[in-house]
């Protein structure tokens, strides 16, 4: 029996953002001086010189949080997560935008089939865990698709 995923890390949420925003994005978001310490918290501390438990400000938040839980400022915490969730596919009531729709919600359910598709396949090939979240990540944003193509047809 294979392994369960161990929750993501703090320097792989870095990792995967760089792999697939790029280093500018990030150099932009956490500013250009401090490019080298972005990069730094992008590190697998297995294959370089990082500590294990090496602070990066997603760790650092993950800690502030912690700790605020641990002194009883539970509705601070949660504050802090609808606040991280807002405007994101985890928000409550979230409607995903309708501009990239297919035309009927015949072609939106095919499509579903396919990237779940993708997402089986990769599990199947035993793909690594990144890759086969963003398989996960893409069916589950084209199943989106088809529910915001349902709302369109729906209320009209």
């Amino acid at each position: 029996m294979p392994k369960q995923n161990p929750p993501m890390k703090s320097w792989q949420i870095f990792h995967y953002a760089r792999k697939h925003l790029g280093s500018g994005v990030l150099y932009a978001i956490f500013g250009k001086k401090n490019a080298r310490t972005v990069d730094y918290w992008c590190q697998d501390p297995r294959s370089t010189g990082k500590e294990e438990d090496a602070s990066d400000a997603i760790y650092g938040v993950k800690l502030l949080l912690d700790k605020l839980d641990d002194l009883g400022h539970t509705s601070v915490v949660r504050a802090a997560v609808a606040f991280f969730k807002s405007g994101t596919s985890l928000e409550e009531d979230y409607v995903p935008s309708v501009s990239d729709l297919l035309p009927s919600i015949a072609e939106e359910k095919l499509a579903d089939f396919h990237r779940v598709a993708e997402f089986q396949a990769a599990i199947d090939r035993g793909d690594g865990s990144m890759e086969v979240e963003a398989k996960k990540r893409a069916a589950i944003e084209e199943i989106e698709r088809t529910w915001a193509k349902y709302l369109e047809v729906c209320t009209k």
